[in-house]
């Protein structure tokens, strides 16, 4: 809470005038940074700074604000415009006195900039202190804020309610509630008031429920997940290993084999082989020293080191040991965890034991309870455990309210690093605790398992299928597909039933935010993605930059997206391109074409007349196409690939890293991003050159498998199998792209 500067000028309320667009529904998604947690890498302590970002969310019907004769329910919100062009906003409530009170500030509480117009996002919690009223008592209400930016520039605020169930109420609308484009820097500007204590009218639409949406349900049935502190993993039936989200470390890059058992820590993970042998991939003490002889019965990832119940019931650990961390006690075990400086373990018989250092002397974390306990769960500062009735027993830290779960009974508890979920015996979920990125709203549903991590985390669905809540990073995701292309980080696949997926970056500006509908064609951008509709009509979803967003209108049959514009060849052959135009993108040659592809700063087309034709930044040679008959066309960051009608790839441009080094041979397929290069061969492997540099991506090193057609990102490459399903290896710099049934990301063995 903040108190309001006394030098600040009078305020003025926001624009009253409401714009004619409704409030759409629109998927969750996660945008926050992270919130300093003492997780250490490498075995140092890694501090991240906040910053505190609103967090989209699904925003049911508006609701007219009402106010009665005792106002001291009403509140209003107050934004303010910051140098760096975001919104700051808070509550201010009136008190008995009929004067506002002090401002009031939540944990997220920044509008970004950047922000998609229509795309509601929302606030941390704040909670309102309603007074007692004849026989009413004072009651504690609590809201969030909701902002959206619209068309013209302007964000629209309003507040929602949240209810005694967790979920929220109707969007309650002040009258005066747009803040306008051109206030001053640093001006705190108000809306007017709403009464927090009004209720939706019954005709109002029903209330939408906190939780995010999940995760696009995968075709592969699951059997266990686990989640780090950005990443998760999880078992299929068949026994392998799928990761995603966070990559940075290679920490969602599983190696192939068959496992029964995995678990995430902060920038690593670890599965247990179905021979009993442990693997370990990604960043960390615990992943250098992991144990390469013996058999183990579980596996448990802690910050940066990690233990082990051996075959026999004794434990090992490994990886930093700075606080004590790894130096198991003796005895008998059926089940370990790891926090940041502890461990505990659950004995044979039901007791359990922790180690280690708590540094500040304050949590509590070794403090384990007195008793019979059936399952445990280690979080970075506290653990949880149940007991034999399914009640729980949480210790250690509880400075976001990590310990206080709901009285219930449960049948399984993960702690994550700042928050702890359990399933009731009903298989509905509960969490608690710290929830900068929606990481303790869980999803309604019926669950069977449960991980915590840091900024995320998952269940699995009594259907098998996995559901993921907090940031928003793709989940599990797969299906058969007749077309596939890979955008900067982010990847989308066209059904046979004309149906759009995406996967990847969808939280940083909803490029994987697919609309509803049917197309036959589909493009994907750097930080945006377009499709041509069944009708021949084109919609395009992420960044609104440059006006990515401005499809023209007319029928179109294909679209190519590259960089910072797109281009679509109308029913006549026409190109027509919209976005970015600073070196000549938008205008291409006049004539007929039959193919486009799209790169940062230029275009090439393929003509009817199987020559090629190149517009745009020629800073590279990019443009400078050569002679001759062509049957396929590819463009990245500053340099072009062709294939010619005999079946050879040549290519031209930029060469630093060997990216137009073609190999000699036949190729039915040709596809580039910025620094690499890939064909696809008349026997259905691919062949890819360039830069690859193997202990960051391995985007160049294709798997021995057969494909139909292959598409490049940046940092990875996908390519379409046989089977229909996508499958990927590499890694994006921001996120892992999931792939098919095999999900074949990271470099394969």
């Amino acid at each position: 809470m903040s108190t309001a500067d006394p030098a600040e000028p009078a305020l003025s309320e926001f624009v009253a005038r409401r714009p004619s667009a409704t409030a759409p529904v629109a998927p969750r998604s996660r945008i926050c940074r992270a919130r300093p947690r003492r997780v250490t890498r490498s075995g140092l302590a890694a501090a991240v700074a906040v910053v505190a970002v609103l967090a989209a969310v699904a925003v049911s019907s508006p609701v007219a604000a009402q106010s009665g004769d005792d106002r001291s329910d009403e509140v209003r919100i107050v934004a303010r415009r910051l140098a760096d062009a975001r919104l700051e906003f808070g509550l201010q409530q009136r008190d008995a006195g009929d004067s506002w009170g002090e401002r009031m500030l939540p944990t997220q509480r920044f509008f970004p900039a950047d922000a998609a117009v229509d795309r509601w996002l929302r606030s941390s919690p704040l909670t309102v202190r309603v007074a007692a009223s004849g026989d009413e008592d004072a009651v504690d209400v609590a809201v969030r804020i909701v902002a959206r930016k619209v068309a013209d520039g302007r964000v629209e605020f309003g507040l929602r309610k949240v209810q005694s169930d967790g979920t929220l109420s109707g969007t309650l609308l002040p009258r005066s509630r747009f803040f306008p484009t051109d206030a001053a820097v640093g001006r705190w500007l108000q809306s007017t008031p709403v009464s927090v204590t009004t209720t939706r009218p019954a005709s109002a639409a029903p209330t939408t429920p906190t939780a995010p949406e999940p995760a696009p349900e995968p075709a592969a049935r699951y059997t266990g997940v686990a989640a780090g502190y950005a990443h998760a993993c999880a078992i299929g039936s068949e026994g392998s290993v799928v990761c995603w989200g966070d990559n940075s470390a290679g920490q969602a890059s599983p190696p192939p084999g068959r496992f029964s058992a995995v678990t995430a820590g902060a920038w690593y993970s670890c599965a247990l082989r179905t021979d009993g042998a442990i693997a370990c991939w990604g960043e960390s003490d615990a992943v250098a020293e992991t144990p390469t002889s013996g058999q183990f019965e579980a596996v448990a990832a802690g910050s940066s080191h990690a233990c082990a119940v051996r075959t026999g019931q004794t434990l090992t650990c490994w990886g930093n040991n700075d606080d004590g961390q790894a130096d198991a006690p003796g005895g008998q075990f059926a089940a370990v965890g790891g926090g940041n400086f502890h461990s505990c373990a659950l004995s044979t018989g039901g007791t359990i034991t922790c180690w280690g250092t708590d540094p500040h002397g304050i949590f509590g974390q070794l403090d384990a309870p007195s008793g019979q306990f059936t399952t445990l769960s280690v979080g970075n500062a506290h653990s949880c455990a149940l007991q034999a009735d399914g009640t729980a027993a949480c210790w250690g830290s509880n400075d976001t309210g990590e310990t206080d779960l709901p009285s219930a009974q449960f049948s399984a508890v993960a702690a994550g690093a700042s928050h702890t979920c359990a399933i009731r015996t009903s298989g509905t979920i509960a969490c608690t605790g710290w929830n900068s990125d929606g990481q303790a709203d869980p999803p309604a549903g019926q669950f069977s398992a449960v991980a915590a991590g840091g900024r995320l985390s998952c269940g699995l669905g009594t259907d098998s299928g996995i559901r993921c809540w907090g940031l928003d990073v793709a989940g599990p995701w797969g299906g058969q597909f007749t077309a596939i292309d890979a955008g900067d980080a982010h990847l989308c696949g066209l059904g046979a039933d004309g149906t759009v997926s995406c996967a990847g970056a969808a939280g940083l500006f909803g490029q994987s935010e697919v609309p509803e509908g049917r197309f036959i064609a589909v493009a994907a951008g750097d930080r945006h993605s377009c499709g041509v509709r069944a009708d021949g009509s084109i919609a395009c979803w992420g960044s609104t930059a440059y006006g990515l967003l401005n499809a023209p209108t007319g029928e179109f049959n294909t679209i190519a997206a590259g960089g910072w514009h797109t281009c679509a060849l109308r029913s006549n052959g026409t190109a027509t391109c919209w976005g970015s135009g600073r070196y000549g993108e938008l205008s291409p040659p006049p004539g007929a074409f039959s193919a486009l592809a799209v790169g940062w700063w230029h275009v090439c087309g393929l003509r009817s007349d199987a020559s090629i034709a190149c517009w745009g930044s020629n800073s590279e040679a990019q443009t400078a196409a050569p002679e001759g008959n062509f049957q396929a066309i590819a463009a990245g960051r500053s340099h072009s690939c062709a294939l010619r009608s005999d079946g050879t790839v040549t290519c031209w441009g930029s060469n630093r890293y060997g990216q137009t080094d073609a190999p000699s041979g036949e190729f039915t397929d040709i596809t580039v991003n910025d620094w690499h290069s890939c064909a696809l061969r008349t026997d259905g492997t691919v062949t890819c050159w360039g830069n690859n540099p193997d202990e960051d991506f391995g985007q160049a090193d294709a798997p021995e498998d057969r494909f139909t057609a292959v598409t490049a990102g940046r940092g990875f490459t996908c390519g379409l199998h046989e089977d229909g399903t996508a499958r990927c290896w590499g890694r994006s710099p921001w996120t892992a792209i999931p792939s098919g049934a095999e999900f074949a990301s990271g470099r394969p063995a």
